[in-house]
């Protein structure tokens, strides 16, 4: 229960925000202890506090990324690590900026991580310049140093672990795609074996039938019987031929539903939930419509990070809309990603059925959107 509560990357990293904790813990009570109750130890404790709310608040947020919100409460906890820093009289107090150096890898690229933390160190040494310059100096430069410490840890441990996603996702894809070859190479090999069946021996067979029709009516009367039975074999082939033809293109007629969940079966921890199939005439269409959802799901897989799926469907006359909704990271409006080659591609496939293809941003997630025209083969 408790832990359904609590966030992933927080069960993750648990050390590490219960190790900033402690620091925040102790640096607060050695700033604290030597005070007598009064004004300046409850400014220095609300400060403090402050910084350490906005300091759990960040590291709570599942995606800290371009949020103004996140931002702002950083550059509060800036100014209050600066406030305390010109308060402090142990020295201490500059332990904090490590704490902040450990958010920035999330937040900013490493070129406007750096040069924040080379800020906030320029202002870090002009409030020590009052020490003495060589001892503010080597200070300053310390404090510094671990700055970029617990930033290039957090940034290695941040790549290492985007690095890991981004690889679970490509074997997503990786399968879904040998799932597709593996399926389209049966289709294409027993649509190759029905029409040798059909053009070759079927029309030997019509042409052996005709043949024999023919020589019928020309030997004398004792050979008919025995032409009559080869002529009534021949035709018992050319109908079992024509049956096995017949059986082997009716199974080409794949259901598509069957068809996506036998491809949601090989994704880990993927889920497909069907509100609604469509009923589709074309052969044709079927086969172009999953690939665009196979195309759909692996790009949600591969940049949304998405693991839920709901197809929904409803058709109008002749006119079909099928939607297939994930629950990935959402999808920026207008933004380059939502319009690209992808996009231009799944609708040059479904160009002979008049179909359109479209990519809607929701809150949550996005929805693939393929409007078509059905047909009969």
């Amino acid at each position: 229960m408790l832990n359904s509560l609590v966030p992933e990357h927080l069960r993750k990293d648990w050390l590490l925000h219960f190790s900033g904790f402690i620091t925040w813990s102790v640096i607060c009570y050695l700033s604290l202890v030597n005070l007598t109750i009064g004004g300046e130890f409850f400014l220095k404790l609300s400060a403090f506090i402050i910084f350490y709310v906005c300091f759990a608040w960040i590291i709570f947020a599942e995606d800290r990324a371009g949020s103004v919100l996140h931002k702002v409460l950083l550059g509060l906890e800036i100014v209050i690590v600066l406030f305390l820093i010109s308060l402090d009289k142990y020295n201490v107090a500059a332990i904090l900026l490590v704490l902040i150096a450990t958010l920035l890898p999330v937040m900013f690229t490493r070129k406007q991580a750096i040069l924040l933390i080379i800020t906030i160190t320029m202002a870090h040494f002009f409030i020590s310049y009052g020490d003495g310059l060589l001892s503010s100096f080597f200070r300053v430069i310390i404090y510094f140093m671990l700055q970029i410490f617990g930033f290039s840890a957090i940034e290695m441990a941040h790549r290492e672990a985007k690095a890991k996603e981004e690889l679970a996702a490509i074997n997503q894809e990786l399968l879904a795609t040998r799932f597709m070859l593996k399926s389209s190479s049966k289709k294409q090999e027993r649509l190759r074996i029905s029409r040798d069946l059909h053009d070759a021996i079927g029309h030997q067979l019509t042409a052996l039938s005709l043949n024999l029709e023919v020589a019928k009516h020309k030997v004398p009367e004792e050979f008919k019987p025995l032409l009559q039975d080869n002529l009534q074999l021949a035709r018992t082939l050319l109908t079992d031929v024509r049956k096995v033809v017949k059986e082997m293109r009716d199974e080409e007629q794949f259901d598509l539903i069957s068809s996506l969940n036998n491809l949601i079966s090989q994704l880990p921890n993927c889920q497909l939930t069907v509100s609604s199939s469509p009923e589709i005439n074309s052969l044709r269409l079927k086969q172009q419509l999953m690939f665009c959802l196979q195309e759909g799901i692996s790009n949600a897989l591969r940049h949304g990070k998405a693991n839920q799926f709901i197809l929904n469907s409803k058709k109008v006359d002749n006119n079909i809309v099928i939607e297939l909704s994930n629950n990935g990271l959402a999808v920026a409006k207008n933004s380059p990603s939502s319009f690209g080659s992808g996009l231009t591609g799944l609708n040059e496939r479904l160009v002979d059925f008049s179909g359109k293809v479209a990519l809607i941003a929701r809150e949550s997630g996005c929805t693939l959107k393929i409007e078509v025209e059905d047909c009969y083969d």
